[in-house]
């Protein structure tokens, strides 16, 4: 009876690359998994685009997928979705407030519900398209970014998260508010549309959970050594003005709904600064041990 092959241990001093990595892996019975994502150049130009492909196509499904089950529940949607404009009516009473949302053209009703869909639908495909998108750039990547991937994502999205939450639950009422507040002061009577409400919920929503996705990038920048403490401590007064500016773009022009949105970015950059320093600090103790060790 003929010898059987002695099988030999798996060896984790032994690097894999001193033979072929087809023979390494066979060696010690091991399948081949993903050899691209360690290898970005094993993979030719069509793979890259099938994958990107893919990458597109996941999160575009859940965005549809969110969207026809916003439609299918449209009229509970919408009515959650008119909290806001309760909450500033109850707190003004009966002379500010608004009867019923009215539309003015044949396709008014229908860009007010494309409008949900899309905030809703977005929001809900947020965490699948920076799960993919982070997936498809890692093996580009260095060592030192790899690690910022799954941090980053869960950052981005809580991120987006508060300003959103911020915006809908805090700046869209106290907005609302002061523009009916306004109108009886004028003796106007407000006759808003469906469209128009939507589409001022829609930029304000998604423009400060954009927003607030500021101190995260400028971390990001700080860790990987574009960007130093000082230098966001010098560009204070500029970038206060950039929140300004900001602020009466995303809002209708009355200053107490400006300052809710610049102070929040305003607070958060200082934020900034205040993790930069300690960043850079860790980073200082790590190189000293670093320079000592080698002495």
């Amino acid at each position: 009876m003929p010898d059987q092959e002695e099988i030999q241990p798996y060896d984790e001093n032994k690097s894999l690359e001193e033979d072929s990595p087809e023979d390494a892996l066979e060696e010690y019975g091991l399948e081949e998994e993903d050899d691209w994502a360690g290898d970005p150049k094993k993979m030719g130009f069509l793979d890259h685009l099938e994958e990107l492909r893919w990458t597109i196509i996941k999160p575009l499904a859940v965005f549809f997928i969110t969207f026809v089950v916003v439609m299918v529940f449209i009229r509970d949607v919408s009515d959650l979705l008119m909290w806001p404009l309760q909450q500033a009516e109850q707190r003004l009473g009966e002379d500010g407030s608004i009867s019923t949302l009215m539309t003015r053209n044949p396709m008014g009703v229908y860009s007010a519900m494309l409008q949900i869909g899309f905030m809703l639908s977005l929001s809900t495909a947020l965490p699948f398209i920076i799960y993919y998108g982070a997936k498809f750039v890692a093996p580009a990547l260095t060592k030192k970014e790899k690690r910022l991937l799954l941090p980053g994502s869960i950052g981005v999205f809580i991120f987006f998260l508060l300003g959103s939450s911020f915006s809908f639950f805090l700046l869209l009422p106290a907005s609302i508010r002061i523009t009916l507040w306004f109108n009886s002061l004028m003796d106007y009577q407000p006759l808003w549309t469906p469209d128009s409400y939507f589409s001022f919920m829609l930029w304000l929503v998604l423009g400060m959970g954009v927003s607030f996705e500021f101190p995260l990038v400028v971390m990001l920048l700080v860790y990987l050594g574009i960007l130093t403490a000082d230098q966001l401590a010098n560009s204070r007064r500029i970038m206060i003005l950039v929140f300004i500016v900001a602020a009466a773009l995303l809002t209708p022009p009355d200053p107490f709904t400006q300052l809710m949105v610049a102070g929040p970015m305003v607070l958060l950059y200082e934020l900034s600064i205040w993790v930069a320093r300690i960043m850079q600090r860790k980073r200082e103790r790590e190189l000293n041990t670093i320079l000592a060790d080698d002495d």
